[in-house]
């Protein structure tokens, strides 16, 4: 396979110059990028591309605004290690990993080196988890080398709070090849480490919020805002591409989709947001306690419409999204290692039978669990299908139950059965 490496110089340069050229000419670039398309996926996303840029849609100027405000050693970092680390090379990699293996690896490889955080917010996915246990720094950095052979070159750090973890850092400059994602609170990100991810320009930093400072404070604590807005502008002036993630639920709805909130997220250097919606997760969110109502679900995609036409980010959408990646990517498009090294299909999905100090990642992405959750996942394609733990519980549970998978949070099992039992009613 060609390993293709552009020099920090060309990139910084050429990337500068998109930010600043016309759209006719950024179409010229795009469809001829567009040749390299290996799968439908690819040609479906450079279409989508080419259709905001004929639109001047406000994505686009997001951008132009990320690729103007970042650094040079990030502005590299983003073409080799994302699109072509992530994307274009990477999948040729994972499809010779397929034709010798007969699996498909993750195209994202999502961990959580400890469950252990500095807050205790309620509806957590991993407040139930195992907070004693953690990952080493070698069984981390060794799921990260197995992970870049089979090609997958995107790895999310997760948790708890992932800069909790003293060596998080050293991983993330060890592996300058490597796209990294850090999902932080935000409020351990002080000046040296926000100089060594300038420095290291490969890490995308995701900081949650909960809306306004209001919704946001209620539930994570009085000043947590403001720090996490500090931090988040302090990266942005490093140069330093930041985005938010948020939970989405019935309490902190209206303010997520506000102007006002959305506007602050991009006043202070967010270039995408990641909104996810509260699903039961056992005693750790419980229903109805925060999942949004019926009523407001059917307004999300409206809302994030009318966000998208109107500001200048990358919103994605976790609820109505799915018709991108054909579907949920539990267990397909990502998988979840925990801090017990459980392999789980997804964070939100706390269920496994695999552990990767038993087993290698590739002989784990046989086991007849994952395979059972992908049938769910090609069974059920298209718009319709976001989370199958919430839509599909009761063919969840019996894949469940046909291999042995176990439940790695308190309380999943007892939620998941209710779930199946509440679908069946209504067969």
């Amino acid at each position: 396979m060609l390993k293709m490496d552009i020099p920090q110089l060309v990139t910084s340069q050429l990337l500068n110059l998109g930010s600043r050229i016309s759209n006719k000419n950024l179409l010229h670039i795009v469809e001829a990028l567009e040749r390299y398309s290996a799968i439908r996926w690819h040609e479906q996303g450079f279409s989508a591309v080419k259709e905001m840029i004929r639109e001047d849609h406000p994505g686009i100027q997001a951008v132009r605004r990320a690729i103007r405000n970042s650094n040079p050693r990030v502005r590299s970092k983003l073409i080799n290690n994302f699109v072509l680390g992530g994307l274009l090379q990477g999948y040729r990699k994972r499809l010779e990993f397929y034709e010798e293996h007969g699996v498909a690896p993750p195209g994202t490889l999502m961990i959580s080196p400890s469950m252990r955080c500095n807050l205790n917010c309620y509806g957590c996915c991993t407040g139930t988890h195992e907070k004693s246990s953690g990952l080493t720094r070698q069984e981390t950095e060794d799921l990260i080398s197995q992970a870049a052979q089979a090609g997958t070159n995107v790895v999310c750090f997760l948790g708890g709070e992932p800069l909790m973890i003293p060596w998080l850092l050293d991983v993330i400059e060890a592996y300058p090849r490597t796209g990294f994602q850090i999902y932080t609170n935000g409020l351990l990100l002080d000046e040296p480490k926000i100089e060594r991810l300038a420095r290291f320009g490969n890490a995308l930093v995701t900081i949650n919020f909960d809306g306004s400072e209001e919704e946001n404070d209620r539930r994570k604590g009085q000043g947590t805002f403001k720090r996490a807005l500090a931090a988040m502008q302090d990266l942005h002036d490093a140069g330093v591409i930041v985005g938010f993630s948020t939970m989405l639920s019935r309490y902190n709805f209206d303010s997520v989709y506000s102007d006002a909130f959305i506007d602050t997220m991009i006043e202070h250097g967010a270039v995408y947001g990641w909104v996810s919606i509260a699903i039961p997760q056992g005693k750790a969110c419980t229903m109805p306690d925060l999942v949004p109502t019926p009523e407001q679900k059917a307004q999300i995609a409206d809302k994030v419409k009318q966000i998208r036409r109107e500001k200048d980010i990358l919103l994605i959408d976790f609820h109505n999204d799915a018709y991108i990646t054909e579907g949920c990517g539990a267990g397909r498009i990502i998988v979840h290692v925990n801090s017990n090294g459980d392999v789980e299909p997804c964070i939100l999905f706390p269920f496994a039978l695999d552990n990767i100090r038993n087993k290698p990642l590739s002989e784990i992405m046989k086991s007849d669990f994952l395979k059972g959750i992908r049938g769910i996942s090609t069974s059920h394609p298209g718009r319709g299908q976001t989370c199958m733990l919430v839509n599909q519980p009761a063919e969840v549970l019996e894949v469940i139950d046909r291999t042995g998978a176990r439940t790695t949070s308190e309380g999943t099992l007892e939620m998941l059965k209710d779930l199946a039992a509440a679908e069946r009613a209504h067969e």
